[in-house]
C-alpha cells in the first residue's frame, strides 16, 4: 500500500475555540484532531495541504478567532503518526451501552458493556469525535434488527461494528474511498469477530447509484461532511426510496440549510441530536415536505 504522510498542523488557538475550529479544518480536508492544553493538533494529507488551502485556512482561522493564529506545521509520516495517534487514545464511553477502546488497551467493563475494539490507523472513528458518538447513540435506538444497512464513508468500520454488536442480522456493506480506510475497517471487523459486514473501495457519488440498486437498503449511515450529504442525498432519494437515513458531520449552523435540503427532497426529520458544535439527523421518506424534528442540545 502506498504511504501517505500527513501534516500535522499546531494551532495556538484556546480551548474556547477548539469545537468551532474543527468544524471548519473538517471541511477543508483535516481528518483527525486532538488537544494538548491551548494547542489543537489537526492532521491532513500532505498532498492536499497546497499553497492555497493552507492560506485559505489561516485566513478563515483568522476571521472567526479576530487575530492571528500562530501554527505551526510539521510533515509525518506513517509510523510516528500512527504512534503518537494510537498513543494518546483512551477508552471512549460512548453511551450507558457502548464503549469505543482502542486494541490491546484494558477497559473495566464492570457495567457490562458492548465493547468495539478499535486499531485508528488514521481512518476517522475512533469515538473521539462528537459525529461517532452521535451516530451510535442513534443506532442503540433506531436501527432494526432486520435493517439492511450501507455505511457511506466508513472510515474505521466503528458504525458498521457498532450496528452488528447492537443486534443488526443481516448483512453489511461498508465503503470508503480510501484504500486505508478499508483496510483498516477490515481489521477491525475482523478484530471485533463480526461476520457478513463487506467492505469496499468505492467512491460516495460516482459508486453510490450502482450499489442502491443492487440491494434494498433500508437504513443508509452517512457520518460523512456537508459537501457529501448535499451530493448522496439526492441519489439516495431517487434509488433508496424505502430507505431512512442516519447523517451526521453537519455543524449546528448548516441546520437550516439541513432542514431545507431534506424539505425540498420530501423527507422528515425525525429526530435531531447535537454534541458541541456537531449535529445528527434521522430522517426518513414523507409525503410531507415540511418537518418538525426537536433538537436535542
Amino acid at each position: 500500500m502506498e504511504k501517505k504522510s500527513h501534516i500535522a498542523l499546531s494551532l495556538s488557538l484556546g480551548v474556547e475555540h477548539f469545537d468551532a475550529a474543527v468544524g471548519l479544518l473538517s471541511l477543508e480536508g483535516f481528518e483527525n484532531f486532538w488537544e494538548d492544553g491551548d494547542t489543537l493538533h489537526a492532521y491532513i494529507l500532505e498532498r492536499e495541504w497546497t499553497a492555497e488551502k493552507k492560506a485559505n485556512v489561516l485566513d478563515r482561522l483568522k476571521n472567526f478567532v479576530g487575530r492571528s493564529i500562530p501554527a505551526r506545521e510539521e510533515k509525518i509520516d506513517d509510523r510516528n503518526w500512527n504512534a503518537d495517534w494510537e498513543a494518546s487514545l483512551a477508552p471512549i464511553d460512548v453511551s450507558d451501552r457502548v464503549a469505543i477502546v482502542q486494541h490491546g488497551k484494558s477497559y473495566d467493563n464492570r457495567a457490562g458493556k458492548l465493547l468495539i475494539e478499535i486499531n485508528p490507523k488514521m481512518s476517522f472513528g475512533t469515538g473521539y469525535h462528537e459525529t461517532t458518538r452521535l451516530m451510535i447513540q442513534h443506532l442503540e435506538t433506531v436501527m432494526r434488527p432486520n435493517d439492511m444497512i450501507l455505511d457511506i464513508g466508513t472510515g474505521t468500520g466503528v458504525l458498521a461494528i457498532a450496528a452488528r454488536k447492537l443486534g443488526n442480522t443481516l448483512p453489511i456493506l461498508a465503503f470508503d474511498n480510501d484504500e486505508w480506510a478499508v483496510e483498516n475497517a477490515q481489521e477491525n471487523i475482523a478484530t471485533n469477530r463480526c461476520t457478513h459486514i463487506t467492505v469496499k473501495l468505492l467512491d460516495a457519488e460516482s459508486d453510490l447509484t450502482a450499489e442502491l440498486r443492487r440491494a434494498p437498503f433500508t437504513l443508509i449511515l452517512a457520518n460523512v461532511n456537508r459537501n457529501v450529504v448535499e451530493k448522496i442525498l439526492p441519489i439516495v432519494h431517487e434509488h433508496a426510496p424505502k430507505a431512512s437515513v442516519l447523517l451526521s458531520g453537519i455543524l449546528k449552523y448548516d441546520e437550516a440549510w439541513l432542514r431545507h435540503l431534506t424539505s425540498n427532497l420530501t423527507y422528515r426529520i425525525e429526530s435531531l441530536t447535537a454534541e458541541n458544535e456537531w449535529l445528527c439527523a434521522f430522517i426518513k421518506k414523507s409525503n410531507r415536505s415540511n418537518d418538525d424534528g426537536n433538537l436535542n442540545r
